[in-house]
Parts: structure tokens; C-alpha cells; sequence
């Protein structure tokens, strides 16, 4: 698998803070990976809306209530390149508010987060 981590020049994320407000529900993890990535494995803490549907509209309800429910939205795939065209389609949309989790789900393990079996 190509390594994507470079091409992003965020400040680098606590991403045990990430867990710990995704684990007491203070935020949500959304796996923007089309159907047959998530069926092979996929996070257990994250909900699954693929970057097709939401390039249509499908799912940006949702990420609506999420924000409306004062959570943060964080969302992933597997290098990181999708969810930069995710968070500019759901700019269209008017969900701004959107963070980006800019590491490969390889590191993702690392920093903590479970795959399902």
C-alpha cells in the first residue's frame, strides 16, 4: 500500500484524544471507503457512508444530525486522499465543520483504533 501521510501538512492530532471523544460519543468516525473496502474490514467505532453516495447528497442528512447533536465529525479512508475530496464535496453541502483524519488506516491501528474481526 502506498503511504499518503506525506502529502498532508496538518499539525500532527492527538489521536488519543480522538479516541477517547469518539468513545464517549462525543464525536463520530465516518468511513468514507466505498462498500466492498468496509465489508472487509472497517473500524468499530465508525459509521460507513462511501464517498459516491455523499458526492450525490446521500448521507449529508445524517452528518447534519450528527453536527446538530454538537458532535465533531471525523472522517477517514483508507490514505487519506478521498477524505480530502469528501470534505470539499461536503463543503457543497454547507457541512464545513468536518475534520479530517490525514493518516493511512495502517497508522490509524497504530495510534489505537480496532478493525473489526
Amino acid at each position: 500500500m502506498i503511504n499518503y501521510d506525506f502529502l498532508f501538512e496538518e499539525k500532527p492530532e492527538d489521536y488519543q484524544k480522538i479516541l477517547q471523544e469518539l468513545r464517549s460519543g462525543n464525536a463520530k468516525l465516518i468511513d468514507i471507503r466505498e462498500r466492498n473496502e468496509w465489508d472487509k474490514n472497517h473500524f468499530k467505532c465508525a459509521m460507513h457512508i462511501p464517498l459516491s453516495d455523499l458526492a450525490k447528497g446521500i448521507g449529508v442528512g445524517s452528518l447534519k444530525e450528527i453536527k446538530e447533536a454538537n458532535k465533531k465529525i471525523y472522517i477517514h479512508c483508507r490514505s487519506g486522499n478521498r477524505a480530502r475530496k469528501a470534505q470539499q464535496v461536503l463543503a457543497q453541502y454547507g457541512c464545513k465543520e468536518i475534520h479530517i483524519i490525514p493518516i493511512t488506516m495502517m497508522k490509524m491501528i497504530e495510534e489505537g483504533f480496532i478493525l473489526t474481526a
